[in-house]
C-alpha cells in the first residue's frame, strides 16, 4: 500500500471571508502578490492551475496558500465568475492571469474596487497575448500599496456554510475524470503539489477548517496608485532604470531626436513639460547638441515611494556645443523623481542633488 500524508494548510478560503466582508486595498495586495507567485512558479514549470477562484484561496494573515492543483484537467471548465473567454478551448497561463484579475476584482472593497480595478486592467485584457506574465503581475503589483495582513474571519463553520453559495468549478458533461491527457499543460498532479507548495510554505488541500490568527486592529489607510506596470522594464532597480533613463535621454538630445525625448518622462508631469519643450525646439532645429556624448553615469537610491522612487545620479559627459556656446566635460549630478508606469519607468521631474 502506498499512501501521502500533507499537513493541513492554516487559513479560510477566500470564499468564506468574501461571505462576511471584502478585503482593503492592502489585503488585496497580499492575495494577489501570493497567488501571482504560485502561478509563476507553476507556469515556470509549464503548469496550468485552470480554476483560480476565491474558493480556491486560502489566506490566513499574510500566508497565501492555492488550492485545487487539479483544476487544468480536462474535464474542468473553471469557475465562470473568474474563467477567461478562452478557457473552454483548455487551461492556460495567460487564462490563469486573466483569473487573478477578476479575483483581486472580487474581493475588493468599495474603497479598493477602483484601485484593483484599474491594476487589474491589463490582466483582464481580452487578448490572452496581452497579458503580463505572473511573475510580472506580482512585481507590479507589490509597487501598488503596502501589503497588509488579511484579517481574520468569523467562525470558520458558519462562515463555510454561508459560503456555499459561491460559483463552483464547471465540469464538462461529457468528460471523466480520468481524461487528463486533455490538460493543457501536461505534467503529473505530485509535480504541481511540489511547485506550489515550495512557495507557499504549505501543503495543498481542497479545503480547510481552521480558525484563522487574530490580527488586531484594523491595518491603517494605505496610499494606492491607479494603474498597473507591464512593461519588461517595470523589473529594473530604480537604479539601473536611471542610469538607462540618463543614457538615452543624452542619445536622444545628441542625435536631435524629439520622439525619443518625450518617451522618457511621465506625460503632464513637470519633466514632461519641459521635455515637450526642449522637443519642440530639435524639431524645429532651434537647439542642437554637438559632440554630446555619455562617459558613464552612477546611480544612488534616495529614498523608494508608491509606485516610485528618487534616485541620485551622477553622469561624466564629454565636451559638447549647444548652438554657438562651448560646454567643457565634466560631471553632472542630479535628482531623478522616477515613476513606474505602464511603459516601464519614466521621469517625473529633475530635481537638484541634496
Amino acid at each position: 500500500m502506498v499512501a501521502a500524508s500533507f499537513p493541513v494548510a492554516v487559513g479560510a478560503s477566500l470564499a468564506e471571508v468574501l461571505s462576511q466582508r471584502r478585503l482593503s486595498v492592502g489585503e488585496c495586495v497580499t492575495v494577489g502578490i501570493g497567488v501571482a507567485a504560485v502561478l509563476s512558479a507553476m507556469h515556470g514549470e509549464r503548469i496550468a492551475h485552470g480554476d483560480v477562484s476565491a474558493a480556491n484561496v486560502l489566506v490566513a494573515g499574510r500566508a497565501v496558500t492555492v488550492a485545487d492543483t487539479m483544476g487544468a484537467l480536462g474535464e474542468e471548465l473553471g469557475t465562470v465568475a473568474y474563467a477567461a473567454p478562452e478557457r473552454a478551448r483548455g487551461a492556460t497561463p495567460a487564462g490563469d492571469v486573466f483569473a487573478l484579475g477578476m479575483l483581486l476584482r472580487s474581493i475588493a472593497d468599495d474603497e479598493a474596487e477602483p484601485v484593483m480595478r484599474a491594476w487589474t486592467e491589463p490582466l483582464v485584457g481580452q487578448d490572452p497575448g496581452g497579458r503580463p506574465a505572473a511573475a510580472h503581475a506580482a512585481a507590479a503589483l507589490a509597487l501598488c500599496a503596502k501589503a497588509q495582513p488579511v484579517r481574520d474571519a468569523a467562525a470558520p463553520v458558519a462562515a463555510a456554510i454561508r459560503a456555499g453559495g459561491v460559483e463552483r468549478t464547471v465540469k464538462r458533461r461529457e468528460d471523466r475524470w480520468w481524461r487528463a491527457e486533455r490538460m493543457a499543460l501536461r505534467l503529473s498532479p505530485l509535480a504541481v503539489l511540489v511547485a506550489v507548495a515550495a512557495v507557499t510554505g504549505s501543503a495543498l488541500v481542497p479545503s480547510v477548517a481552521a480558525v484563522p490568527t487574530r490580527l488586531g486592529a484594523d491595518p491603517p489607510k494605505v496610499q494606492a496608485l491607479g494603474t498597473v506596470p507591464v512593461a519588461a522594464a517595470a523589473f529594473d532597480s530604480p537604479e539601473a532604470a536611471a542610469t538607462k533613463l540618463v543614457a538615452q535621454r543624452v542619445r536622444a538630445l545628441a542625435a536631435g531626436d524629439e520622439r525619443a525625448l518625450l518617451a522618457l518622462s511621465v506625460p503632464g508631469s513637470e519633466a514632461g513639460a519641459a521635455d515637450a519643450e526642449t522637443a519642440k525646439s530639435l524639431a524645429d532645429g532651434s537647439l542642437a547638441f554637438t559632440g554630446l556624448a555619455l562617459e558613464g553615469a552612477t546611480a544612488r537610491l534616495i529614498a523608494t515611494t508608491p509606485g516610485g522612487a528618487l534616485v541620485e545620479v551622477t553622469s561624466a559627459l564629454s565636451g559638447y556645443s549647444v548652438g554657438k556656446e562651448r560646454v567643457a566635460a565634466g560631471d553632472a549630478t542630479a535628482v531623478l523623481e522616477l515613476r513606474l508606469t505602464q511603459k516601464g519607468w519614466l521621469v517625473a521631474r529633475i530635481l537638484p542633488p541634496a
